[in-house]
């Protein structure tokens, strides 16, 4: 069943049914699970269907807020609100945490997950088959898929291989959707904002107050209450139910504080007298119908041994070619199974470069190989991990107010001298390697020497974690090992938001596999 609350009333919520608010990833994964398990399930999403093409437009009016230390893209290009969520924005990479990520770390404060890699491990294979990852693994022993490819042999005691899997079908709202609305035991309910949580006298949670489209409140009763809006909305949803703005149980004074994103920054220019060795290697590359994407990593010694976060290189190969953007620019489309604006002039403007397309078609179809055209520039760029920080934060603004009247989030969101370290050291290995095996040089950018460029280039990947953090008691964090808030029984949170410290990977696979985890608990008998 699927309710557009713009043209229908809320359904009625069945005895004993889960309302989770957010379509996302962990939204639709933890809805999946319960109902194939007989629980019914109430999905409230913010935004519209994903069959309307109006429906991304529509609800990036409610995102949006103000960052009041580095801009912070994470607000606004970062976030969909539509039946799934921000994933119908994403490329689909997969990857799991790092042991070290999942660690306490004398050089990092705050880190330590409360769970164990061989605690994670049976969700992330679960996660895997769900989001139909190969669960093949991530490390160096992917190479042997592309046996042409011998892999650049870095001085191991300072840098790793490691690959991001693509989902073959990273688009979960348009996947899922007939499905979810055509289960006896889901009730999708679009265009349907939760404003805040609703507890009983005793304090436990009792459902979610929901703003109409055409003016007004109602409320959904329901005794379990799972928030996975994503990681700034859940710490905003958590700070509007309390009326002093901080949040909700035993741990509210954590709500909202040690954001964490993975920052990017290009730190130099390859120069590389044969370019296939890098583009070759470190772009896309295909195996039997999926796509894996080669990186660099630091060794896991080399960060204790130096008190570095973790981080990762890769190589952007840039093409000036207006013909070569334009047929990845339909290649893209393709997957995601919709055309983008102007699509006969992009097929067009892709017809100048037929030469270098059939080119890379063939190297595709025949090796797995990228495009074989000399880049005009290759960039290194680097992703680093943040350690967990109380200032960075999302708070309410109070000044700025959504289209429903609530207020906005404000985002304090910093890089510091850690990150900063973590990233030059990192660019320094890459480059002394690269010119040991006579690959090329490195033209140092200004970020990798000069303090203030480095904070001026830095973005964010949009990749929000930590502010609802997961801790074994109130004293650390919002919720449990169990994502049940502390302090109020029948509320739950899932997402990055839950992450107390979120590595390198991209975070998706360890969201669904979190997610997975909640649902076993939330099944009847669990």
């Amino acid at each position: 069943m699927l309710t557009d609350l713009r043209t229908d009333h809320l359904p009625a919520v069945p005895a004993g049914a889960v309302v989770v608010v957010g379509s996302g990833a962990a939204g639709i994964a933890l809805a999946t699970a319960l109902a194939g398990a007989g629980r019914d399930v109430v999905l409230l999403e913010s935004g519209g269907d994903v069959a309307d093409p109006t429906a991304v437009d529509r609800g990036a009016a409610l995102n949006g807020g103000t960052a009041d230390a580095l801009p912070y893209e994470g607000l606004d290009v970062g976030r969909a609100r539509v039946l799934g969520g921000t994933t119908q924005l994403w490329h689909g990479q997969c990857m799991r945490l790092h042991p070290v990520d999942l660690a306490e770390r004398s050089w990092v404060p705050r880190s330590g997950w409360p769970l164990t890699p061989q605690d994670l491990d049976p969700w992330y294979a679960a996660a895997e088959r769900f989001l139909d990852v190969s669960g093949r693994g991530y490390g160096e022993d992917r190479w042997a898929d592309f046996p042409r490819l011998a892999p650049v042999p870095w001085d191991g005691s300072r840098l790793r291989h490691d690959f991001t899997e693509y989902m073959r079908r990273p688009y979960l709202g348009t996947e899922h959707r007939d499905a979810l609305a055509a289960s006896p035991h889901v009730r999708v309910v679009v265009e349907a904002t939760a404003t805040r949580v609703l507890l009983d006298d005793a304090g436990r949670a009792a459902g979610v107050e929901v703003a109409l489209p055409g003016g007004g409140r109602a409320e959904l009763r329901a005794a379990e209450v799972v928030l996975a809006a994503g990681t700034l909305e859940n710490a905003r949803l958590l700070q509007l139910s309390d009326p002093a703005g901080v949040g909700l149980g035993d741990g509210r004074e954590h709500t909202g504080r040690y954001l964490q994103d993975h920052p990017i920054i290009r730190t130099g220019e390859v120069l590389a007298p044969d370019f296939r060795v890098l583009q070759d290697r470190y772009v896309v590359l295909r195996k039997d119908g999926r796509r894996l994407f080669p990186k660099v990593r630091l060794a896991p010694e080399a960060q204790e041994r130096e008190q570095l976060l973790d981080a990762t290189a890769v190589f952007v190969h840039e093409h000036d070619h207006p013909g070569l953007r334009a047929a990845h620019e339909l290649g893209r489309a393709v997957r995601a199974r919709r055309l983008p604006a102007g699509a006969l002039r992009t097929a067009a403007t892709a017809a100048t470069a037929l030469g270098p397309v059939a080119h890379a078609a063939y190297r595709r179809a025949a090796h797995g190989l990228p495009l074989g055209a000399r880049p005009s520039h290759v960039w290194l760029q680097l992703w680093v991990e943040q350690a967990p920080d109380p200032a960075r934060r999302v708070v309410l603004d109070r000044d700025r107010l959504d289209p429903h009247g609530q207020p906005r989030a404000r985002v304090t969101w910093t890089c510091d001298d850690e990150e900063l370290r973590t990233t030059r050291t990192m660019s320094r290995w890459v480059a002394e390697d690269l010119e040991r095996l006579g690959v090329g040089r490195v033209r140092p950018l200004p970020a990798q020497t000069d303090d203030d460029a480095w904070r001026r280039t830095v973005t964010d990947a949009a990749h929000p974690a930590g502010t609802t953090r997961m801790a074994t008691t109130a004293r650390d964090g919002v919720v449990g090992t169990d994502l049940q808030v502390h302090g109020v029984p029948g509320l739950s949170v899932v997402g990055g938001s839950v992450f107390p410290t979120s590595g390198y990977a991209n975070p998706t696979l360890t969201v669904v596999a979190l997610a997975l985890r909640l649902a076993a608990r939330l099944l009847p008998g669990a």
